[in-house]
């Protein structure tokens, strides 16, 4: 992996400028899609649009958890060009940008992985999704997948070590799809 890899640093003070600078660099670096940790669950949004940003917790009332500095551990702003992974780093926030573009480079493989639950309700750009076993609830930015399956699309980096074993140097996430 050719350190396509850029540091950022990011320090918001307010709800409203921490959205207005992820949206600002999903624009930047044409990154389509939020998956988000915070301390009181997971947040799922789409950026684009005159809204700038589209948290499908505005639409499903089941999945709400609001996206501020506060309680925000970790966020990943991803689509096919490139994912920009953000952490908290005790009191600020640090992030990199791996772009890497569409194409699948060399010495990389991609695997999808199925996202909890089924899609039980689709609306404004997202599907709700609901696990009845373990009764989780989230709701990815995809449209038109009540019904469906989810699957999280993840492109992994490999490296040699000295002695020529492989090994996964880094991961990103490339893009959402249905029933593959």
């Amino acid at each position: 992996m050719s350190d396509p890899c850029q540091k950022v640093t990011i320090n918001p003070a307010t709800d409203e400028e921490l959205k207005a600078w992820l949206a600002e660099k999903a624009q930047e670096y044409k990154l389509p899609f939020l998956l988000a940790h915070a301390d009181d669950g997971v947040i799922w949004g789409r950026f684009g649009g005159s809204v700038g940003l589209a948290i499908s917790g505005e639409v499903f009332d089941e999945v709400a958890v609001a996206l501020r500095p506060l309680t925000l551990q970790q966020a990943r702003l991803f689509g096919p060009e490139g994912e920009m992974l953000i952490w908290r780093n005790g009191a600020e926030f640090s992030a990199r940008v791996l772009a890497d573009g569409e194409q699948e480079a060399e010495n990389t493989f991609q695997e999808r992985h199925w996202l909890w639950g089924e899609g039980v309700e689709s609306k404004n750009g997202s599907t709700l999704m609901h696990e009845g076993r373990e009764g989780l609830r989230h709701a990815p930015p995809v449209e038109n997948a009540k019904g469906a399956r989810i699957g999280l699309l993840v492109r992994h980096y490999i490296e040699y070590d000295e002695y020529g074993l492989a090994y996964i140097a880094g991961s990103r996430l490339v893009n959402l799809e249905t029933n593959w």
